[in-house]
C-alpha cells in the first residue's frame, strides 16, 4: 500500500476516535445522562466546554511535543490516552471524574489533528492531496453517523451501554491506528534530511488561519440548534430530526469525498470558494424555502463540512511547500478552538436573548460567505516558503 493512503487511513482512524467519538458521540448521551442523575444541565454543559477548552490546549501544546518527540510516536501515544479516556469515561463516577476525562481527549483530537493531516499532505502526491486529505476527515462524517444512527441503539438500555459501545469501536480503530502508523517517518527528514525547522507563515497561511476561524464559527448554528429548528420551529417529529442528524453524517462520509475528488479535478482554490458558498447556502436558504427537499439538502450539504477542512489542509501544504505544514496546521486548529468558545458563547447568547433561529443561521452563512471571499484571494501559485534557521 502506498504511504501516504496508508497515513490517511490512519488519520481517518485518528479523527474518528478523537473527534468522532471524542467529541459528537457525547451529544445523544447528553440527555440521558441528565437523566440518569450523573450530571445536572449546567454540568453537562461545563463538560462540553471543557472538551472545547482541551482542543486549544493540545492546539497550543503540539508543536512544543513535535520538536521533542517523534511524530508518528506522538499519534500512537495520543489514540493510546484516547482509549484510555473512552474507557474511564465508562464509570459513574461524577462531573469532575468525567469532565477530567472529557478535558484530556479534548486535548488529544487536537495532536491527533494536527499531526495526522500533516503526514497525509506531506506524503501524497500533488495530485492526490485533496483525496489524502478527504480519507483523513471523513473519521469525522463516520464518528458523526455512529452517533445519529448506532449510538442511539445502545443508548436504549442505559448510558453505560454507550460509553461501552464507543469504547470498543474505539479500541478496533487503536488497532488500525497501530497498524498506519508504524514505522513511519519523521515528517521534517523523510524528504529532505533535514532537521526540523521553524516556516514563516506567508500571506496566503495567514488567510487560511482567518478562513479556520470563520468556518469554525459557520459551523455552529448546525450544530447546535439544527434538530432543534427541525423539531420546535418546523414542528417535525423527534423522529424526523434525528433522521436529518444521520443525514448530516452521511453528509460527512460521501460529501468529503466527493469534495476531495473535485479538488484534485478543479484545483484547491476554485474548490474552496465552491465548498465555502455551499456551505453558506446550506445554512440560509432553508430559512427562505421550507420546502422538505431544501431541508434534506440543507443537511447533507452541511455534512460535507469535513470535505472542506480537508480541502484548506491541503491548501495549507501547498502554502508551506515541500517543508512539514505542523507549523502552519497548529496555528489553525488553534484558531477554530478560540472561535468556537467565542462564537458559541456570542451566538448561544443570542439565541437566548431573541429567541430567533434567522439571526444565529444568518451568521452562521455569512461567516461561510467571508471564508468564500478570503479564498478567492488565494494566490494561483503559492511560493515555496525557505525553512528559517
Amino acid at each position: 500500500m502506498n504511504p501516504w493512503l496508508k497515513y490517511s487511513i490512519g488519520a481517518q482512524v485518528g479523527l474518528l476516535i478523537g473527534m468522532g467519538l471524542g467529541r459528537f458521540s457525547y451529544t445523544p448521551m447528553v440527555p440521558i445522562l441528565i437523566e440518569a442523575g450523573h450530571l445536572s444541565e449546567s454540568e453537562a454543559g461545563y463538560v462540553g466546554a471543557l472538551n472545547l477548552g482541551g482542543y486549544v490546549i493540545g492546539a497550543i501544546l503540539t508543536p512544543w511535543l513535535s520538536r521533542h518527540f517523534h511524530e508518528a510516536w506522538l499519534i500512537k501515544f495520543s489514540l493510546f490516552v484516547a482509549i484510555i479516556c473512552l474507557i474511564a469515561s465508562i464509570f459513574p463516577f461524577g462531573f469532575l471524574w468525567l469532565a477530567l476525562w472529557r478535558l484530556a481527549i479534548g486535548v488529544i483530537v487536537a495532536i491527533i489533528m494536527i499531526l495526522s493531516i500533516a503526514y497525509a499532505t506531506r506524503f501524497a502526491p500533488k495530485h492526490r492531496i485533496a483525496l489524502a486529505t478527504s480519507i483523513g476527515f471523513m473519521g469525522v462524517g463516520i464518528g458523526i453517523f455512529f452517533s445519529s444512527a448506532i449510538l442511539p441503539i445502545f443508548l436504549a438500555h442505559g448510558v453505560i451501554w454507550g460509553w461501552v459501545c464507543s469504547a470498543v469501536i474505539g479500541v478496533i480503530a487503536f488497532c488500525i491506528g497501530c497498524w498506519a502508523w508504524h514505522k513511519a517517518p519523521s515528517l521534517d527528514t523523510s524528504k529532505t534530511g533535514c532537521a526540523k525547522k521553524e516556516i514563516q507563515l506567508s500571506l496566503d497561511g495567514k488567510k487560511l488561519i482567518v478562513v479556520q476561524g470563520l468556518f469554525s464559527i459557520g459551523l455552529i448554528p448546525h450544530s447546535i440548534y439544527w434538530v432543534d429548528y427541525i423539531v420546535r420551529e418546523l414542528r417535525l417529529s423527534i423522529e424526523q430530526g434525528a433522521f436529518q442528524w444521520m443525514l448530516v453524517g452521511i453528509g460527512g462520509i460521501a460529501g468529503t469525498i466527493l469534495w476531495g475528488r473535485l479538488a484534485d479535478f478543479i484545483g484547491l482554490n476554485i474548490s474552496l470558494v465552491l465548498v465555502f458558498a455551499a456551505l453558506a447556502s446550506a445554512a440560509i436558504t432553508p430559512f427562505y424555502f421550507d420546502d422538505s427537499s431544501i431541508i434534506f439538502l440543507s443537511s447533507f450539504v452541511f455534512g460535507s463540512q469535513p470535505g472542506s477542512a480537508a480541502i484548506v489542509a491541503a491548501r495549507a501544504q501547498q502554502a508551506v511547500g515541500e517543508s512539514s505544514m505542523v507549523s502552519l496546521w497548529h496555528y489553525m486548529v488553534l484558531s477554530v478552538g478560540i472561535a468556537q468558545i467565542v462564537g458559541g458563547v456570542f451566538l448561544v447568547e443570542l439565541f437566548n436573548r431573541t429567541d430567533s433561529y434567522t439571526f444565529v443561521f444568518l451568521i452562521g452563512g455569512t461567516s461561510m460567505g467571508l471564508a468564500a471571499l478570503i479564498c478567492a484571494t488565494l494566490s494561483k501559485q503559492p511560493p515555496k516558503l525557505e525553512p528559517r534557521h
